[in-house]
């Protein structure tokens, strides 16, 4: 009978020190970026995705007319993408996803403009139009590199501020 609450006192010592090992997660000594790619951003919405570490840098390029890449690097560590990409308007956001690996276990929204998952969304900006891109629909998309931050309502929320901004910007006349 000895023998059961000793076993148990030497798992929880176990337990204990495991946990004690793991410490915190790095800190956060950047300042997180407001302004993503000409678009402006409440930092707030961007945080829960952004890991620890020193610095952190935006980048962005356009490859193609048709498609705008904005990626937040930390300690020259890709953390997060965002792009804007027009496709031809039969296109359905479906086809869009496919190329979004964040997004492979997401679920469409009831309207059919969004999907979402807790490291990933694609989103279409409803209404946007632009003379350089016609007959085409303009898609927003987020991609989280690391899984372990993953967070459905976050991304919901960061999702739709940042397809919000982009509607309110340039890329939409």
């Amino acid at each position: 009978m000895k023998a059961r609450p000793a076993m148990a006192t030497a798992t929880l010592a176990v337990f204990g020190m495991l946990v004690g090992c793991s410490g915190p997660s790095e800190k956060r000594a950047y300042e997180i970026p407001s302004k993503l790619c000409g678009v402006q951003m409440d930092a707030k919405t961007v945080s829960p995705f952004l890991p620890g570490g020193k610095q952190a840098a935006v980048r962005g390029t356009n490859p193609v007319p048709s498609r705008k890449f904005c990626q937040i690097n930390v300690d020259d560590e890709r953390a997060i993408t965002f792009t804007q990409e027009w496709w031809e308007e039969d296109i359905d956001i479906t086809t869009v996803a496919t190329g979004i690996r964040a997004t492979k276990s997401a679920g469409l929204s009831d309207d059919g403009t969004s999907i979402f998952s807790g490291t990933g969304a694609v989103m279409r900006v409803k209404g946007c139009k632009n003379p350089d891109h016609a007959a085409h629909m303009l898609y927003t998309t987020i991609q989280v590199r690391d899984t372990n931050l993953a967070d459905p309502a976050a991304m919901k929320k960061l999702a739709t501020a940042y397809t919000k901004a982009v509607k309110n910007s340039d890329a939409c006349s």
